[in-house]
């Protein structure tokens, strides 16, 4: 009578069966955090931006998650709580080692691939992480039985990029492809959030903050934890295998559109100098010979990439996946609050009015806003 009743509690929410392999996969407990819902994922480069918001929502919702890493433990140690006891398991491993990636992927049914850089270093070259190493997870994942795979890569990834990491991150979609078939490619535009290299920067640069070309780089930012919701969701939808994703905001930006909502929202000028990128290229240049990292002339060929989507009819957007994404002059003040002036530091922290933040100009004397 109790197995009976207990099977009877069981409903369709509770089993997930993979289109790829046709495992079945039943979940046990309560829906979330203290309960597993029969899926074990792996999330390579769980340690960076996107990788902890992955990762906490897949603990979140009961799914047990090996989160590999490289170097030391303290690099990870901070994603534990986000799970249940046990439910969040580190798992030490070098890209470079085939024995280790397999370990990392032997009982996940998912594996997520969010490893990439912006510069190179004298062990990894962009060729050894977007390309080579992308097609290791990817085929020791298919040879281990995986039936989710999930490869990050970047909105203006493309063969024909002026920036090497662009170039490689686009043969790494390729070699995604042919080592695993069925594999989703996420193309993410520039993330914000509490620790991004946008709005923190601007931030905590406001009395010297080094632009090109005028600030008029176009970006279409988009929220880390809306890229985080996007993931979650093709991994629990089969009907996604394949597809590939675009994530990018709606509207347009300038880098200059970026730094005005900013300074508007900290009361404080941000002082812009801008740089002939060139000259900013030869000195990023020089400093990349020091053995720490500082910039490099890499990361000032990415500041030269607009950001612009495909186009192709084929790549799916936030809107197939059902997500309405954060619009940035409604969700930017939380992450950069803490830039603000001591006198200005207990003002409202909400906007009154989305049309207040109507662009461009930046409304900054705007009596519509409390800001």
């Amino acid at each position: 009578l109790r197995s009976s009743a207990a099977l009877l509690k069981r409903g369709k929410a509770d089993i997930t069966i993979r289109k790829t392999t046709g495992d079945v996969l039943v979940g046990r407990g309560t829906y979330g955090r203290q309960s597993w819902n029969g899926q074990t994922a792996t999330v390579f480069g769980c340690s960076g931006f996107l990788g902890r918001y992955v990762v906490a929502r897949l603990a979140r919702e009961g799914t047990k998650v090996i989160v590999p890493y490289r170097g030391l433990y303290e690099y990870v140690r901070h994603l534990r709580p986000t799970g249940d006891l046990g439910m969040v398991v580190p798992m030490e491993f070098d890209l470079r080692n085939p024995k280790q990636i397999e370990e990392c992927v032997r009982y996940s049914d998912v594996v997520i691939n969010l490893i990439g850089r912006n510069y190179e270093t004298k062990n990894f070259s962009f060729e050894k992480v977007h390309i080579e190493g992308a097609r290791r997870i990817a085929e020791i994942s298919h040879a281990a039985g995986v039936s989710r795979f999930i490869h990050m890569s970047n909105l203006n990834a493309r063969t024909n990029a002026d920036a090497k990491s662009l170039v490689t991150k686009a043969f790494g979609e390729q070699r995604v492809r042919e080592s695993f078939p069925g594999a989703n490619i996420v193309r993410s535009a520039t993330m914000y959030g509490y620790e991004d290299e946008l709005l923190n920067n601007i931030g905590k640069n406001k009395y010297c903050y080094l632009t090109v070309n005028k600030a008029q780089r176009k970006l279409r930012p988009v929220c880390v934890s809306d890229v985080a919701h996007a993931i979650g969701k093709i991994r629990d939808d089969e009907d996604t295998v394949g597809l590939t994703y675009e994530l990018f905001n709606p509207k347009q930006y300038t880098q200059k559109d970026i730094i005005d909502l900013v300074q508007f929202f900290i009361h404080e000028n941000v002082w812009r100098v801008n740089v002939p990128s060139s000259l900013l290229r030869l000195a990023a240049k020089a400093v990349d010979v020091l053995p720490y990292h500082y910039t490099s002339h890499h990361e000032v060929d990415l500041m030269l990439a607009d950001e612009f989507p495909s186009g192709d009819p084929a790549v799916q957007t936030f809107a197939d996946l059902g997500i309405q994404p954060h619009t940035l002059e409604l969700a930017a003040l939380q992450y950069i609050r803490h830039y603000r002036p001591p006198q200005h530091e207990e003002d409202p922290m909400e906007p009154r009015g989305y049309k207040a933040f109507r662009k461009p100009p930046v409304p900054v004397n705007n009596k519509d806003i409390v800001a």
